[in-house]
């Protein structure tokens, strides 16, 4: 029992420390996967706000592009002259060269019969597949929002079509309170319907090239090619500065996080990178990826983060929490170990006192059993009076006797194990002794033994241990079965399995044991209902100590089923090894039990 408690008591401290661990990790991995979701939002709401600046820097420019395209039309009177076409050329620093295409498909500018210089034959050279196909600079049906998206080949432009900007943005620009893009529209008298226009990201030796076109009031195509080297210009001021990433602005989900954020052209080259430092180790991947809108469908913005943050408080408190709850459940159970040591103490202290007081009650009860079974054999037979006072101390001094070695043999049971010492003999005789012994204690009970005896043949047995099975099941008879007025003993022997076994049953005609409590009547100082047990005394250890006896003795003890005939009474059957050669094991035979 000393060594099942502090197991006990540690599985006690250990489960819930356990349990309160794995939820408060399951906890914390949750609020990281919650923090990361979070960061992952905030990251990519801030790219798309990026990407939305983009866009609405293409808008402002193709509102300037077609307030340009009027006035050149106007100044023009619509023939779009060679020497008006390359001043605009040389003064605008966002257009890198222009190109007029007739209704017919016909090239207007550059020139087709004039001689070109260095920079148009150039434009023509790269374009020349491009201008070749004026159905490209149509109405397109590709989604204006996704855009056009390509991997850089080098210069297959073979799938380009046309594709207009984000519309919710230029909504955002008309209505949102830009005075420059509401000046840039009453100029270009936007009011009216917009021209036929579109975008085309097509891609050249230098790499990816923007192309903004539209159809003026003639028909003619004019197209605007935007300077790579003016373009990312641009779009880099409308960028933070290198030192400033931007993204992490809420501080309670990322405190002192290193992050990046890079702007990656068609290449995938860095265009431009700005934050807290170059957090990105080779090969890592971003937190988050978002390609950018029409006409920079090949480019994207990649958010890097050096890690992710770590709520070191909730781990902190976690910890803390477990260490406190395993000081406190430690010292509780520090506590329960010692008050139940000190009752374990108390108790053994009890069951010594218990037994020493029953071995001194011993000696002087054995010497009234024999002065007054001397006291007996003198009195004269008309002593009637005294001869019953003298049958009644016996009956009691029996009663006491068997209650103190039923006590002793119990301790002893406990402390050493049940012992049994083979003695030659017939259970018939040993069984009469004791039944002579009861009938007068039974015969004030109103009860009359019935004892049939068919076990003669000569054995070996204990025969003290059969004495005190038999006291145990008699004692229940006389307290339980006092209105039964019969209690049968019948005795037979057969023979298996080369071994002689003796067979006891006792039954008596009282209330019986209930069928829930067959085994339970063996356990130490059980009492069965109430009903049964009001007003009768007993320790609740005869019935138990009996069947470790029957046990140790290669035998059982058992609580036999009622028949359909029966309808009261208990039924106990008892068998016994009672072989009839005593071998060398079982001469030598102490079990512990």
């Amino acid at each position: 029992m000393n060594r099942r408690t502090p197991l006990l008591l540690a599985v006690i401290i250990a489960l819930p420390l356990l349990l309160l661990a794995w939820f408060g990790v399951r906890l914390q991995l949750d609020q990281q996967q919650v923090v990361a979701h979070q960061l992952s939002n905030l990251a990519t709401g801030r790219l798309q706000s990026i990407d939305a600046q983009f866009q609405e820097h293409f808008f402002r420019l193709q509102q300037l592009f077609i307030r340009q395209a009027e006035t050149l039309r106007q100044e023009t009177a619509g023939q779009y002259r060679v020497e008006a076409m390359r001043r605009f050329i040389q003064q605008s620093a966002a257009v890198k060269q222009l190109f007029v295409l007739s209704p017919s498909g016909e090239r207007l500018f550059p020139p087709s019969d004039q001689p070109l210089n260095h920079q148009e034959q150039e434009f023509v050279a790269l374009t020349r597949n491009l201008l070749r196909q004026p159905e490209r600079f149509t109405m397109p049906a590709v989604d204006p929002v996704g855009g056009i998206s390509q991997e850089y080949t080098g210069g297959s432009n073979d799938k380009l079509k046309s594709a207009r900007l984000n519309s919710s943005v230029a909504k955002k620009i008309q209505y949102g309170g830009d005075v420059a893009a509401q000046g840039l529209s009453e100029s270009a008298g936007l009011n009216a319907p917009e021209p036929p226009h579109g975008w085309i990201a097509w891609y050249a030796e230098v790499g990816l090239q923007q192309i903004f076109w539209l159809q003026d009031s003639d028909g003619n195509t004019v197209g605007f090619a935007l300077n790579s080297a003016r373009l990312l210009s641009d779009l880099i001021d409308l960028l933070p500065s290198s030192t400033v990433a931007g993204v992490a602005a809420d501080v309670s989900i990322a405190p002192q996080m290193d992050s990046e954020i890079r702007l990656l052209n068609d290449r995938g080259e860095i265009a431009y990178s700005w934050g807290g430092g170059q957090v990105a180790e080779s090969g890592q991947k971003p937190l988050q990826t978002v390609p950018l809108s029409h006409p920079l469908a090949s480019w994207h913005l990649a958010y890097y983060t050096s890690e992710l943050p770590v709520a070191s408080t909730g781990w902190l408190g976690l910890i803390v929490l477990l260490v406190l709850l395993a000081a406190g459940l430690s010292t509780l159970a520090y506590l329960l170990y010692r008050e139940h040591n000190r009752e374990l103490r108390l108790a053994e202290q009890r069951v010594n006192f218990v037994n020493q007081v029953s071995h001194e009650l011993k000696t002087p009860l054995t010497n009234v059993r024999l002065y007054t079974e001397m006291l007996e054999q003198e009195l004269p037979d008309d002593e009637l009076v005294a001869q019953r006072y003298l049958g009644v101390i016996t009956s009691e001094a029996g009663r006491l006797s068997r209650l103190i070695e039923n006590v002793l043999s119990f301790s002893r049971s406990k402390r050493e194990g049940v012992s049994v010492r083979y003695q030659q003999g017939v259970i018939d005789n040993c069984i009469g002794q004791v039944v002579e012994l009861f009938t007068p204690v039974l015969s004030a009970r109103a009860l009359s033994i019935r004892f049939t005896a068919e076990a003669k043949q000569l054995c070996y047995f204990d025969g003290e241990a059969l004495e005190q099975i038999l006291n145990n099941l008699l004692s229940n008879c006389e307290k339980y079965a006092s209105e039964g007025r019969f209690v049968d003993i019948s005795s037979w022997q057969e023979e298996r399995s080369g071994c002689l076994q003796s067979y006891i049953r006792v039954r008596d005609y009282g209330p019986g044991v209930p069928v829930d409590d067959a085994d339970k009547v063996f356990e130490p100082f059980y009492r069965g209902s109430e009903k049964l047990t009001e007003g009768v005394s007993g320790t609740g250890i005869g019935l138990g100590l009996a069947r470790d006896l029957a046990r140790a003795h290669q035998g059982e003890l058992r609580v036999e089923p009622r028949g359909s005939a029966e309808t009261s009474g208990a039924s106990f059957l008892l068998t016994l090894a009672t072989p009839v050669a005593l071998s060398t094991e079982l001469r030598d035979r102490k079990p512990d039990y």
